[in-house]
Formats: structure tokens, sequence, C-alpha cells
């Protein structure tokens, strides 16, 4: 038989899950001590980790692909701009979920760098990128950024948590202000 660290190994997500969903019913001290474990994990949010990512994603979109999904379709006309929004909102829609799932954890400073994060990526892919995406779509950074603020929002932060990330928004994304928060 093979040895357990190979069969961990070739688990898929879906398995390992399930396997580790089993465990945690089975013992409620490993349950708690998966928990433990989780929060520890999921604690490790750091900003510049999460706007290089992000500003990474947002800087390798492709002109061409706009014009790939531009013009006219069986469902109406899409434009340029709308193709470019699109593209901007399927690379951002997996932090949004990040941030989302900090804020039911009641995660609240992970919550508040995810979104920091997320707001400095935004912004220096507004004020670094060279990219010829960003000339289809110039206001696309500060619309998400509104998004960002917005889904944040929601997570219904502390007034403390509010006054931190006005903080930071006057302090780190020149230019912008507190016009989001």
């Amino acid at each position: 038989m093979n040895n357990s660290y190979e069969i961990i190994d070739q688990l898929s997500p879906d398995d390992a899950l399930a396997v580790l969903k089993a465990l945690a019913r089975d013992d409620e001290t490993l349950a708690a001590r998966i928990a433990e474990s989780a929060t520890a994990h999921l604690s490790k949010v750091d900003p510049e980790e999460v706007a290089f990512g992000l500003y990474e994603e947002l800087d390798s979109l492709e002109v061409e692909e706009i014009w790939d999904r531009a013009g006219q379709s069986r469902h109406g006309y899409v434009s340029p701009g709308e193709a470019a929004g699109d593209m901007v909102d399927e690379v951002i829609a997996p932090y949004l979920g990040e941030l989302a799932k900090y804020q039911k954890l009641g995660m609240s400073a992970e919550s508040n760098r995810m979104c920091m994060g997320l707001l400095l990526g935004l912004h220096r892919f507004d004020d670094e990128s060279t990219s010829t995406f960003k000339e289809w779509a110039p206001d696309t950074a500060g619309i998400f950024a509104e998004t960002v603020v917005d889904a944040w929002k929601a997570g219904s932060p502390r007034r403390a948590d509010v006054k931190a990330l006005r903080a930071f928004i006057e302090n780190e994304l020149f230019g912008w202000g507190a016009r989001f928060v």
C-alpha cells in the first residue's frame, strides 16, 4: 500500500474537502483543530500580495479579446467598453468572493486588508499600467474600486474600520481621495 502522503497528494480538491469534512464530523476535537488551522491560514492576508496579484491579472488582459467580444452578437450589440468591463469583472470576481468569505467568517481585519489590497491593485493598474487594454477602459479602475468598497461595506464594517480605510485611501491612493468611503 502507498504511504499516507502519496495518497493525500493525489486527492483532488473536492476529494480532499470531502475527506476533511468526514474527519471533522467524526471527531469534535479534530474539527476544532481543523478550524483553528484554517483560521490561522486564512488570516494571512497581505494587501501587497493581493495588490500584486490583481495588478498582474489586470495588466495581462489583452486588447484583442475586447475586439473578439465587442460588436454584434445574437444578444445585441456589445460595446468595447462593455466588453472591457466584463473582462475586468471576470478578474475581480474571485477576489470579491474572498472578501465575502472573510466577512461571512467574521474576520474583519482580513476583510479590511483584502479591501485595501484590491484598492491598491486597482490604483496601481490605473496609475502605472501601460497596457493598451487600459485605453479601451479608462474609467474601469475607479468604477471597480467603488464596487470593491460597496462589497466591503456590505459586510457592515465597524466605524473604526471605515476610518482606517478612509485614511488608507487618502495616504496610499494618491488622487483618489476619500471618495469611496
